[in-house]
């Protein structure tokens, strides 16, 4: 098993500058270094291709929202599509010390609303998605927040513009305050706001900086990413500290990505596990789209073997491989795991490697209690990347205490993590839904998705798929393979990819397709009704 040894990664540094501030001493530093994406630039109205335009761009946002009435200490959500320009509005702000809140506009209205009413009269800043979509309940909208500022022109009056500029005041916040607040992807219920110190979220800044030194910074890195998740936020902010130059990617679909990738020739590549599952035709694609790719990164969730296999296959570098990070929201990175296409006959998705750096990691039972190696219990962790709390919820468990993960795992004699089921969705009858999934998916290669859940009553396994488009799916070998796995007269439901409920970050909400599938909802069909064979 390959992995990055703590030793290779040296000493982590240390914090350098405020949120809102590295920009500004990243544009100083390496300006010119490439800062791309693939669609323009919307609310700010100017191309950004640089560091230093994106410092530019830094200071025009303080100023717009200096302009507005935005102010140190004020907590200010924002809702924006998914674009590298949302660091942009982050970063400024960082400078004012405002309080940012990043809520994605994929988020269900009542969830968005709910994130608000928790908040106790934010500041609300829309760009036209946001306005788009939270914007249909304006009656509630205005009664939770204090005041809604619009990132571009509107005509509702009730909407504070940010056209005119001021200069701002720079005070960032110390480095023990809340600095920017994220949302969990809420694959079990509705998102948690999770709050981070510019101390935790350089937590988990500081072991991508030593990764990005270790790998060295030739070469244009390559995500698209939910740019409302702490990933992406510290992810941003190790590029502007080291000089990598970076490509964010908005639009995942393969025919977008393609000449993309042609045009400049990524040698890093990441992005979410179910976006690289479409991205398998890439992989296949006879222009070889990702032949210069070296490193394949993605930490938000398990990716299935035969995904790894295809990518790796994909690049023609002799150094190309496979990156898996594990970690969360609240914890931050917690495990690395490395696959070579030497070793990816043998990859088992469910090792996600060793911890490194400061990080511990530790199994218990039900009650807490340390259980030996190779014995499966509750994952817990304790991370210099642990958020500072979740709003709205009660006091933060102590620094040094143990996070639960709230996954299920063990670690073997080497020392890696075995990640085996969420505590969610554990099933007493099998090790593990999750590797079921696995098995499915490696002998359905038609299939985008295959989705196991349990519902209620007496926890009965039911499976949801997704075909490839154009690829005919067979039920009846697909029920044959779930027997031989142990999951009998196993009900399938067939859906679109467009219809599975998804998060910001392309995980599917297992709570909210177990309730649609409890409430025996029209949008579920059984296969043989739909005609596949």
């Amino acid at each position: 098993m390959s992995t990055l040894p703590a030793e290779l990664l040296g000493e982590l540094p240390k914090l350098t500058a405020p949120l809102g501030v590295l920009p500004e001493l990243a544009a100083e530093r390496h300006g010119n270094t490439p800062f791309l994406s693939d669609t323009p630039w919307a609310s700010y109205g100017r191309e950004v291709s640089t560091v230093a335009e994106f410092a530019v761009a830094v200071f025009d946002y303080a100023d717009r929202f200096w302009a507005a009435g935005i102010r140190r200490d004020e907590t200010v959500v924002v809702i924006q599509r998914n674009h590298v320009e949302l660091q942009a509005v982050l970063c400024g702000l960082g400078r004012i010390g405002a309080v940012p809140v990043l809520l994605s506009p994929g988020m269900d209205v009542g969830d968005l609303l709910e994130s608000l009413a928790k908040l106790g009269r934010p500041t609300v800043v829309l760009d036209r998605a946001g306005l788009a979509r939270i914007g249909r309940a304006q009656g509630a909208l205005r009664a939770l927040a204090a005041k809604v500022v619009a990132l571009d022109e509107a005509d509702e009056p009730w909407l504070v513009p940010t056209v005119e500029r001021a200069a701002h005041q720079a005070n960032p916040r110390a480095a023990e305050d809340w600095v920017v607040v994220t949302h969990s992807s809420g694959t079990t219920g509705v998102p948690k706001l999770a709050a981070h110190s510019s101390l935790s979220l350089f937590g988990q800044v500081a072991p991508q900086i030593s990764v990005c030194r270790l790998y060295g910074t030739d070469g244009i890195a390559a995500k698209h990413l939910s740019n409302f998740h702490v990933r992406t936020c510290s992810g941003v902010l190790a590029f502007l500290e080291v000089a990598m130059p970076s490509l964010s990617i908005s639009d995942p679909r393969p025919h977008k990505v393609k000449p993309l990738l042609l045009e400049h020739r990524p040698t890093s590549l990441e992005t979410h596990p179910n976006v690289y599952i479409h991205w398998e035709r890439l992989a296949a694609d006879p222009d070889r789209p990702l032949s210069s790719v070296s490193r394949f990164i993605s930490t938000f969730d398990a990716i299935h073997p035969r995904t790894v296999r295809a990518l790796l296959a994909g690049s023609d570098r002799p150094d190309v491989h496979y990156l898996q990070g594990y970690g969360q929201t609240e914890s931050g990175p917690i495990s690395l795991h490395i696959v070579t296409p030497q070793t990816a006959a043998d990859y088992h998705v469910r090792n996600v490697g060793f911890p490194g750096g400061d990080t511990e990691v530790r199994i218990v039972d039900e009650d807490g209690n340390p259980v030996e190696t190779g014995v499966s219990g509750h994952i817990e962790t304790r991370s210099p990347g642990r958020m500072r709390g979740y709003i709205g919820a009660g006091p933060m468990i102590a620094e040094d205490d143990w996070w639960p993960m709230g996954d299920v795992g063990r670690q073997l004699a080497d020392g890696s993590i075995e990640l085996l089921d969420r505590i969610f969705d554990q099933n007493a009858d099998t090790v593990s839904l999750l590797e079921q999934e696995d098995q499915l998916l490696d002998e359905f290669p038609e299939l985008n998705e295959a989705v196991l859940v349990k519902t209620d009553p007496g926890d009965r396994v039911v499976a949801v798929v997704s075909p490839r488009e154009g690829r005919e799916f067979d039920i009846d070998a697909f029920r044959q393979a779930a027997k031989r796995i142990g999951l009998e007269d196993l009900p399938v439901h067939v859906w679109p990819w467009e219809a599975l409920p998804l998060t910001a970050t392309y995980k599917v909400r297992r709570a909210e397709l177990r309730a649609r599938l409890a409430n025996d909802l029209a949008r579920i069909v059984p296969v043989e009704e739909e005609g596949a064979r």
